[in-house]
Parts: structure tokens; sequence; C-alpha cells
């Protein structure tokens, strides 16, 4: 690039910054003039009053118009004020080679927005989701082409350039071929941490950009390596969504389910950046809340449950704990579930008897059948029971009323003085009395309580062990009888959670949300295949982005759904698996250290960003570890790092470790609730909080043997380990961890 081209690059700078300003003005006076007329017309209402409905509705049909047109402007000026200090970040030139067409150049500069001149209507920044745009993800010099609604439009990219332009200065600018420079993205993943997600759109690979513009498929599974940026496309993918279907959704319509409130508040930066609103994000906690919200049983959190099985120690309990875990989990008991419940729905009225009132039989067996599995098949089973019980009730008032009127004549016959309210009144009394047994027997046989029959599932004679067969765990018995010494205490389990909501669900029915059109599911590997049922029945109308890393399972002991079973699970047309085998987040030597702690060889391509070794520290003495954490920490806090992550297995040895060095380190946090927010700095947390969270240095405690001996917990230790940037450290007395011991020594210090 010479002098030549980079002055006329700068002009070109200065004069899309001028148009921002233009814009923005205008913008902001339009803001001013349309809030005042708002006001104007309220105030107007208030001293004259309307007198009638028609003035009201008048009044309200003004005030809707004049607040979209004040929230459109509104948006228009947020979205130039995000554009004035960087307003774009790439430029592709473009020779379009259609027959019939003239040849000619067209400079398109990439950026956050779209951005067309006032006056010529000629455009001088392209939405980096524009169609024209994914050519600068996808190619290189060189033939290339892209899909509009006018089709595909081929031709030739002659020149690809990348910018960085901060604070409206340009800090430079240079010439690019296939992909995104790895200098850009040297500097982007070399920088120290902050407290938030951000926008990675002017490094998006192309192998992340065919997953971001995907068209095709009404359900994407993005597998990936930690620090693939599985994440950061998926948040890229809704605010393409929102680009392409704007005339059909809205941020209202799409919702992430987010592994913690920690973890949503740590991405809520994306989309704001990208100029959208921030989308909903639930956990599936928060569906557990709202189921639970009216039962009588305390519902486990996954916190609590999750301190409770890293905390535990190999006792009786414990082993009958994990053995009942892994069993509920299981696809046998989901089977033997859907069996139970596919009885209940087919064949519960099966043996119900006749209903007889005073000696003639007002509802038959066959009734019973025809209602239940005809008529009222397509309800939920509580609800099919409802209504046969107020059929029954229709067909006993004829019954009822001879029977009152019988009592009335009884009563005035026995010369008693009383008034005829208070004959009418004892008649009812006591007609009541008389069909109380049959209107408990109806009430009984029409009634469903949803957590009484799951409690029904652990009996000593449940229909369940039917269904299982020769398929029941060993420890089987100890299972039941621990499962209903917690519900007799008022807690169901956390491991109970999934298969009793869907178990209620299918007999209550499911508190369906047909206005979500997109779900995003987060750390998808660390769901059930009961959980993705659920999901399938909430979501009905949605269309899927699931994301997760097997490798980053963090449950020792549930049964987690892989991608190919909950794609059969979600069963809708046009699925695509993807994935991504780059990772981008830490350095090469951390990169290869995590890849070594896992069973097996999984295919990564990590990003030739050098840094130095872990290390892993020996102490013989609690007293010499914290002087060795503290060292260590204040050597990252001198050479500039500002995150650093101190995690520890359980939330138990996080506060002990807080109390330990809270008076050594200024500002030194401690996160302990998965609705916490996201905190800047240095933060002490349990491992299972810091899922998906990255810091620029994480110190790693006790990775002894005590604390990461057994199988299951591999996968925990890699995945704490994985959150690191820049520097992993890890800590252990006594004997270190077989994971480590087993590694090759070249791979720390």
């Amino acid at each position: 690039m010479n002098d030549q081209e980079r002055q006329a690059e700068l002009r070109r700078l200065d004069m899309t910054l001028e148009e921002i300003e233009k814009q923005l003005l205008i913008s902001d006076k339009d803001c001013y003039t349309q809030e005042a007329e708002l006001r104007a017309s309220l105030q107007s209402y208030w001293d004259y009053g309307g007198s009638n409905a028609v003035d009201e509705a008048q009044l309200v049909e003004t005030v809707d118009r004049q607040r979209a047109l004040t929230a459109v402007t509104h948006g228009t000026a947020q979205k130039l004020r995000k554009m004035i200090n960087s307003p774009y970040f790439g430029r592709i030139d473009f020779i379009e080679e259609t027959p019939g067409y003239q040849e000619q150049t067209e400079q398109i500069y990439i950026g956050i927005s779209t951005l067309t001149h006032k006056e010529t209507g000629e455009f001088l920044v392209y939405d980096w989701r524009a169609p024209v745009s994914g050519m600068f993800y996808d190619f290189g010099l060189g033939k290339a082409w892209y899909n509009c609604p006018a089709g595909i439009i081929n031709g030739s990219i002659t020149l690809k350039r990348q910018y960085k332009i901060t604070n409206r200065h340009m800090e430079y600018m240079f010439n690019a071929d296939w992909k995104i420079d790895d200098e850009v993205l040297q500097e982007i993943l070399g920088k120290s941490a902050d407290d938030k997600m951000h926008t990675i759109v002017n490094s998006i690979q192309r192998e992340q950009n065919q997953i971001v513009r995907d068209e095709t498929h009404r359900a994407l599974f993005v597998e990936g390596p930690a620090g693939s940026g599985k994440t950061s496309v998926a948040l890229h993918r809704i605010a393409f969504l929102l680009y392409r279907d704007r005339d059909k959704i809205t941020s209202k319509n799409i919702l992430i389910l987010s592994p913690n409130h920690l973890f949503s508040d740590y991405v809520s930066n994306v989309l704001p950046e990208l100029g959208e609103e921030n989308v909903p994000q639930m956990t599936f906690q928060d569906y557990v809340s709202q189921s639970a919200a009216n039962l009588s049983l305390q519902f486990e959190t996954r916190s609590a449950h999750l301190e409770h099985i890293f905390a535990s120690s190999d006792d009786e309990a414990s082993q009958i704990r994990s053995a009942g875990i892994r069993f509920k989990s299981s696809g046998i008991f989901d089977q033997a579930l859907q069996e139970y419940l596919n009885w209940i729905q087919t064949s519960l009225v099966n043996e119900y008897p006749d209903i007889e009132v005073q000696g003639e039989i007002i509802f038959t067996q066959n009734d019973w059948k025809h209602y239940f599995l005809d008529s009222y098949s397509t309800m939920p089973v509580t609800i099919r029971l409802e209504k046969i019980r107020e059929l029954i009730q229709i067909r006993m008032r004829p019954f009822v009323h001879a029977l009152r009127e019988e009592k009335e004549a009884a009563l005035i016959a026995g010369d008693e003085e009383v008034n005829e309210k208070v004959i009418k009144a004892m008649a009812r009394i006591q007609a009541r009395q008389q069909l109380q047994p049959l209107i408990d027997k109806v009430d009984r046989l029409t009634s469903l309580n949803p957590l009484e029959e799951y409690r029904r599932l652990y009996s000593k004679n449940s229909r369940l062990i039917q269904f299982l067969a020769n398929k029941l765990p060993a420890k089987w018995h100890a299972i039941r009888k621990q499962s209903l010494a917690f519900m007799n205490q008022g807690i169901l389990p956390y491991e109970d959670i999934p298969p009793f909501l869907y178990f209620q669900g299918i007999l209550q029915g499911f508190a369906a949300k047909p206005d979500i059109k997109h779900l995003v599911i987060d750390e998808a590997q660390d769901y059930t295949s009961l959980q993705y049922k659920i999901m399938v029945n909430l979501f009905p109308n949605s269309s899927w982005t699931v994301v997760g890393d097997p490798a980053q399972t963090l449950h020792p002991f549930l049964h987690t759904a892989p991608f190919n079973t909950a794609s059969t699970i979600i069963n809708i047309e046009k699925q695509f698996m993807v994935r991504l085998t780059r990772s981008y987040r830490s350095t090469k030597q951390i990169q290869d250290f995590c890849q070594s702690l896992l069973p097996y060889k999984t295919e990564v391509e990590p990003i030739n960003r050098p840094g130095p070794l872990p290390t892993v520290c020996f102490a013989e003495t609690p007293e010499e570890s914290s002087e060795m954490l503290l060292k260590t920490i204040r050597q990252h806090i001198a050479d500039g790092w500002n995150s650093i992550g101190i995690i520890c297995k359980s939330t138990a040895e996080s506060e002990m470790l807080f109390a330990e060095l809270k008076d050594h380190i200024r500002h030194l946090q401690l996160v302990t609730s998965e609705d916490d927010q996201f905190p800047r700095g240095i933060v002490i947390m349990p491992s299972y909080l810091a899922k998906g969270l990255e810091f620029d240095a994480v110190l790693v405690i006790n990775v002894d043997e005590s604390n990461y001996n057994r199988t299951e917990e591999r996968h925990i230790l890699y995945t704490i380990c994985t959150r690191a940037l820049h520097r992993l450290n890890l800590f252990y007395q006594g004997k270190i961890s077989p994971f480590i011991s087993q590694l090759d020594k070249a791979l720390y210090k």
C-alpha cells in the first residue's frame, strides 16, 4: 500500500465520520422533537380531558405512534454513536461478473451497521451481516460469490483490506489475502481480558462465519474445544437472524439457555455492541424454580447439588447417591419412564368401575375408555380426568335434584317449624351427606397428582419395576429408599428434577412458549435426554442453535445426551452438525497441557500464540501454599494481567481460601452463587461457576490426589485449566493428582 492510497483512506474516513456527525445531529433533533410532541399530547389530554371512549382511543393511538417513532429514531441515534468511534473494520473491492452487467469495481466497506449518504443514498458502510459482506469472511483475492434475494452474484475480489480505527483515529491498515489476518487475532488474543465478553465481528473466521450465516438448517449443533468461539458464534448468529428476519422476529422471540446467571452477565455486552437489544436469557434452574412454585417439595438447586457431589466422600450414602444419579439420567430409566407414562395415558382407566347412583348406572366402564382414550385423548391426562369428572357431575344432577326434593318432602312431613329456606338448606346438606361416598369415589378416580404419582415410582411394588424388569441397577433398593427419604424430608433431589418435570409436563401439559422462534443452548454437553425432551415441548415453534464441548462435561456421574441423541429428540427437518477445531483462547503451551489432560486425543488446532509453560507448584504446608499463591498473584498483577481466576473445586474450599487471602490482596472477590454478576479483577470461585468464563491467569487450587483422582473428575480439571488465556498455575500439597503425574514433564514447569 503506497502513501497515496493511505491518504485516500484517511480522506475516506474523514468523509464517513463527517456524514455520521451530520446524521447524528439530525437524529438527536428528531428525538427531541418527537419527545416534545409526545409530552404535548399527554399534557393536552390531562388539561382538557377526554369525554368519551373515542377520545381515549385516539389518544392511545397517537401516543403509541409517537412512541414507536421515537424508539426508531433513538435506535438510529444509538447505532450512529456506536459507529462514530470505529465506523468500519474491513473493505473488499468486488467486480461483479454478471452477463449484461458493465464490469466496475465496487468498494465495499464493512462495519457494525449500515450507513448510507443522506443525500445521494450511496452505501458508505455495509452492515457485516449483509449478504455482500459475507465475502469478507469467506474469500480471499480472486473468484468470489454471495447469495442475495436476486440470486447468486458471481465476481472477483481484487482487494481485501483491514483497519483498526479507535476513537475516530486510524491506528493501522493493511492488505490481507485469504483470511482475517493472524496479526489481528494475535493482537486481540494477546490483550488482557475484560470483565465482559466482546464482539468478534472484526475477526470472525471462515468456519465460524458459515455457522453465523447458515440459512438452510433449522437446527445447528456446534461442537468445539474450549476457546473455539462457540458462544461468540451463537451470539453473532442471533444478531444475524435479527438482521435477516427483522420483519418477522424481534429480540423477544429469541431465548438463550445459559448455564448460570454469572455466565449470562458475562456475555451481556455482545449483542448491544452489535447494535441489537439483548435477548432474554434464562437457566434451566429458572424453569425449575417456576415449576416448583406451587409444590410441597423444595427442589435441590444445581449449585447445592454440585457442592454436595464435589465435597462428598466415598461412604455408602455417597456411593448410593452417585449410582442413583447415573441410573436416573440413563437411557434405561428414560425408557422405563416413557413406558410408565404410556401406560397411564392408555391403560389408567381400563379397570375403572361403573358409576352407579341410587341403583342406576350413569357412567359405564366403556364410558371411561371412550372419553379417556377417544374423545379427550389429545388432552393431558389430568385435563382428561377433570373433563370426565365434569361429565359425571352433569349426569348426577337429575339424581341430586330428585334426592333433594325427597329430603324436602320428608322434612315438611315431619312438621318441623322451620321456614322454606331452612328446609331447602337442610335438604341440600342431607343429600350431600348421603352422596358423599360416591362424590369422594368420583374425585378419587378423576384426580391425579403428578408429584404423588412420581413418588410412587420408588415404592416397593412400583409398576416402574415391571417395566424395568431385569434392567434394575444393583443398588436399586438402596436408591429408591434414599430417594424416598429425600422426598419425605421435603426435598426433591437434583437428579430427580428433569424426570419429574417431564413426568409432570406429560401428565399436566407443558407451559409452552410458542412466541420463542429461536433457542440457543450454551454448554449443551451438560443436558440430559429428558431435559432436551422438556425443551422440545416448551419451545414447539423454535429453531435451534446448540453449542457445547463433550470434554467439558462438568457433572462426574450424570449421563448427558451426546449431540446425535439430542438431534434425534429435537427431530426437526434440516439439521446440521459442525465441529470447530481451532482454539483461540489459550497460548499454545496452555493448550498443549490441557489437551494432554484428556483421556483421548481430540482434533484441536491451537493458534500459534506462544507463552510460558504452565507451572505446577508443590507446598509442604498450608502456610507455604499461601505464600506461593500470594507471590504468583502479585507477579501476575505486576505483569499487567488484570483478570485473575483462583479456582477451587468446591464452594467450601473457595470460602476457606478467601478467608486466608482477603487481608493480603486488595479488592479480592469471592463468587459462590450462580446469581452473582461476573466481577472484574481477582476472584475466587468454585469450579462449577467457572464454566464458559475466561481469565488472563488461572490459579488452580489443590490439584492433589484427594480432589482429582476418580476418572469422572478428569473433565472437571480440564475445564478449569481451559479458562486460562495467558498464564496457568496449579498448586498442591501431599500427593499430586494422577492426571498430572502421568503427563509428559515437558508440558509444564
